[in-house]
């Protein structure tokens, strides 16, 4: 299903599969501190190889990714595209009680995506698109900050099994999670892959590894 925000197109899913078994099996994984949350220790920083948990071999995470490529199949048919989104990134975080996913955003990639593995529908991640009325201005007509109305913000609540795919450049944040147990959720970027031509004068062609 597409939603829009401002007209820019927010993709969600809902995973048919078993969404108890990717939990199950995001359980197995390692997870390191990162800041107010958990991440994937499969996540290298520096270098090759990282934060490719597309590629993990537990049978339930590939069924999920084989679906997702499905969704992404989906939103580049959507946009008109003759190139398919590959997965360049995947990976994992966690968010124990009381913890959180600060504001970021998603370099190197075309479009982000989130798959929420488990946690409570009113935790919601927020995205925020700068105000046109007061992007980029010293004017301050009302005082004190105020986030929700200096920004233009889009909610997705956390419903285990939901899939999302979003424009990676918006910020956005995940709330404190306020269940009594770990808050899992699946990261993927995706990119064309294949020749890209613009008018004969200016083309790539990329291979997604």
């Amino acid at each position: 299903m597409k939603d829009t925000f401002l007209g820019i197109p927010f993709y969600r899913f809902y995973f048919p599969g078993d969404i108890k078994g990717v939990e199950e099996a995001c359980k197995t994984l390692n997870y390191r501190p990162n800041g107010s949350n958990m991440i994937w220790d499969g996540v290298i920083e520096n270098g090759y190889g990282g934060s490719d948990l597309h590629r993990h071999p537990h049978p339930e995470l590939i069924n999920l990714f084989v679906w997702i490529d499905q969704c992404l199949d989906e939103v580049a048919k959507d946009m008109g595209m003759d190139n398919r989104l590959k997965i360049n990134s995947a990976w994992s975080h966690l968010n124990r009680p009381g913890q959180f996913f600060y504001d970021h955003t998603h370099a190197n990639c075309f479009v982000s995506s989130n798959y929420y593995v488990s946690g409570l529908e009113q935790d919601k991640t927020k995205w925020f698109w700068p105000n046109p009325y007061f992007d980029k201005t010293n004017i301050w007509p009302w005082g004190e900050w105020e986030e929700d109305k200096f920004f233009l913000t889009h909610e997705e609540s956390t419903e285990p099994g939901k899939y999302v795919v979003f424009p990676p450049m918006i910020r956005h944040r995940a709330a404190p999670n306020s269940a009594a147990y770990d808050r899992i959720t699946i990261a993927a970027n995706a990119f064309p892959d294949g020749y890209i031509n613009s008018s004969g004068v200016s083309h790539l062609d990329i291979k997604v590894l």
